[in-house]
């Protein structure tokens, strides 16, 4: 576990892009800020779909309600999209990109990877949590026939939005700044502490519920600094909330969903299914998440020697922002994570790489 938390990982590296990583307070300012961003300003847009002026729903009411979340589930979650880029495009002075998104022939990959384990690990969790016991009441289908195929697809689609946008701004974000600023260690139990708080005021969340929200945030962060971005995490989260809700039909964070087949409520007892809250407030949920840290944590040590990703993906840097770039004989310089200087990496023709730092004023703390 101890190689996840490498000051020399790529996310790390991409956080000090532009200017120097904010304080605690700031970047958890940033965080507040854009979320009520998001949950305001972003309604409404979102509000003009779904209501004519007078206030009159535009859908039947059946329909209304499944096509609510998912108009707001984008709009919202945009919003924060938006939020995010303003400020490190305006105050950060770096781009986009440096948040985890990087394009590379890697992210099609991670992000199919992503949605498997999410599956996977969801489907371990709803077993433990009906093995005492559960009802099945209709799903979309029976409702809607084949056109609750297209809506759940269109739900997935959402999701795509929701996870991602809340991976940015929380493992993206808030997790590499502290790391880089402070320590690695503290960007990773900080920000899935903020992540879980942020999630107060969903509807009757046990206490057990913020635990497992803070280890979904800490799973998600292994998981991102594992791979050195977000395109695996953000697939992970935004199917894990759909194939638990919208896909199986179990209530989500307090919110009832209505499944694709069948919506399955279980009778098990609610300290293991998570009773009211849903099985994301459960210990079924608990021994998943658990088990997919220690899975994260071992796979990353046996890997070349627990090495993480460090250098900046070739061909994927912007060259106006100084961070790499090719010369006419091939050279690339990137920026590496020797918080406080230059790594000059000379590509020369052939396997051999030389490497010559050369020390910079450009952040004056040590790291």
């Amino acid at each position: 576990m101890a190689n996840i938390f490498d000051r020399d990982n790529r996310l790390f590296v991409l956080a000090c892009q532009g200017r120097r990583p904010p304080s605690a307070l700031v970047a958890i300012a940033v965080v507040c800020v854009v979320v009520v961003f998001g949950l305001l300003p972003g309604q409404i847009p979102g509000r003009m779909v779904l209501f004519t002026v007078g206030g009159v729903p535009r859908f039947s009411s059946d329909l209304q309600l499944i096509i609510q979340p998912i108009v707001l589930n984008v709009t919202m979650f945009l919003a924060m999209f938006v939020g995010i880029w303003l400020w490190v495009r305006f105050a950060g002075k770096r781009p986009f990109w440096t948040l985890g998104w990087e394009l590379s022939s890697a992210a099609l990959p991670h992000i199919v990877r992503g949605m498997c384990v999410s599956v996977v690990m969801v489907g371990l969790v709803s077993g433990l949590s009906v093995a005492s016991g559960a009802s099945f009441s209709p799903g979309l289908v029976q409702k809607f026939g084949f056109a609750a195929i297209g809506l759940r697809l269109l739900s997935l689609l959402s999701f795509l939005v929701q996870g991602p946008a809340e991976e940015t701004l929380f493992r993206g974000w808030l997790l590499p700044v502290l790391g880089a600023r402070y320590r690695p260690w503290v960007g990773v139990v900080l920000s899935s502490t903020i992540f879980s708080l942020a999630h107060a005021l969903n509807r009757g969340i046990p206490l057990l519920g913020f635990v497992n929200l803070f280890l979904f945030g800490f799973c998600a962060a292994i998981y991102a600094l594992r791979e050195g971005g977000l395109w695996g995490a953000g697939a992970w989260h935004g199917v894990w909330n759909w194939t638990m809700g919208d896909l199986l039909g179990f209530t989500l964070d307090g919110s009832p969903h209505v499944g694709l087949l069948r919506s399955i409520q279980s009778h098990g007892p609610d300290i293991v299914s998570g009773g009211a809250f849903g099985p994301d407030g459960g210990l079924a949920c608990t021994a998943v998440l658990l088990a997919g840290i220690v899975i994260i944590g071992y796979r990353t040590a046996s890997r070349r020697g627990g090495q993480m990703p460090k250098t900046l993906a070739t061909g994927s840097l912007n060259p106006v922002s100084a961070s790499s770039h090719h010369t006419s004989s091939g050279s690339l310089y990137s920026r590496t994570a020797s918080f406080g200087r230059w790594a000059e990496i000379v590509r020369l023709s052939g396997s051999t790489t030389r490497t010559r730092r050369t020390p910079t004023s450009r952040y004056s703390r040590t790291f």
